[in-house]
C-alpha cells in the first residue's frame, strides 16, 4: 500500500514538472514585442486652437491669425527636411516689436528682396512660415525656426509639390527647389514662394 502511494506521488510530481517545462517552452517561443520609440505622426488639418498655439509659441502676441482669409494656412515640407512645416496668414498686432532688431524670427520681403524689410505697417498682411521639428513637424514645441514674410500673401493661395511641378512641365524654368512651394498670384502675376536653402524668395511662373 505504501509502495503504491509513493509511486502515485512520484507520477504526480513528474506530471507537474513536465507541464511547467511545456509552459516555459511556449513562452520562450513567443518573441517579446519591443517598446516603440517613435513619436506618432500627427495627421489631419490643424484646428484654430493649434494655429493660435503655434503663433503664440513663436511670435507671442506680436501677430494674430488673419481670420478674414478664406485660406488661412498651408502645410507642406517647404525646406525639404521631411518634417511638416506650416505657413499661416497673420496680421500685425505690435508693429514696434515686428520692426525691432531683437526678435526670434527672420523678417523678409520676398517680392522686394533688396529693400530693407523692417518697415512693417499695421495694415500689412504677412505670412508666418514655421519650420517643423522631427516627426511632429510644426506642432512640436521645439519648432521655433520661423520666417515672417512681407508681400507674400496674394490670391489663388495653394501648395505644390516638386513632383506636381515636374508633371506640369514647368520645372525647366524654375530655380533649384528643395521642397514644396507656395503657388499664388502676387500683384496680378503668377509665381511661387520657395526655400533657397537660406531664405524664402519669389519666382514668377506663368
Amino acid at each position: 500500500m505504501r509502495k503504491a502511494l509513493v509511486i502515485t506521488l512520484f507520477l504526480v510530481l513528474l506530471g507537474a514538472c513536465q507541464s511547467k517545462r511545456d509552459n516555459s517552452s511556449n513562452v520562450s517561443q513567443t518573441p517579446a514585442r519591443p517598446a516603440s520609440t517613435e513619436t506618432p505622426r500627427q495627421s489631419g488639418l490643424p484646428t484654430d486652437t493649434q494655429l493660435r498655439a503655434a503663433i503664440e509659441r513663436t511670435y507671442a502676441d506680436a501677430v494674430v491669425v488673419d481670420n478674414t482669409r478664406s485660406t488661412q494656412f498651408i502645410v507642406g515640407d517647404f525646406n525639404g527636411d521631411n518634417s511638416e512645416d506650416i505657413a499661416i496668414v497673420v496680421k500685425p498686432r505690435k508693429v514696434s516689436e515686428l520692426n525691432s532688431e531683437y526678435v526670434n524670427w527672420i523678417l523678409e520681403d520676398v517680392y522686394h528682396p533688396q529693400q530693407v524689410s523692417r518697415n512693417v505697417r499695421s495694415n500689412d498682411t504677412l505670412l508666418a512660415v514655421i519650420h517643423g521639428n522631427e516627426r511632429e513637424g510644426w506642432r512640436n514645441d521645439l519648432a521655433r525656426q520661423t520666417y515672417l514674410l512681407k508681400n507674400a500673401v496674394g490670391t489663388d493661395f495653394t501648395r505644390q509639390s516638386l513632383n506636381q511641378l515636374k508633371t506640369s512641365g514647368e520645372n525647366k524654368a524654375l530655380p533649384q527647389l528643395r521642397g514644396d512651394v507656395i503657388r499664388e498670384k502676387l500683384n496680378g502675376s503668377g509665381g511661387i514662394i520657395y526655400w533657397t536653402g537660406a531664405k524664402y524668395a519669389w519666382h514668377p511662373v506663368s
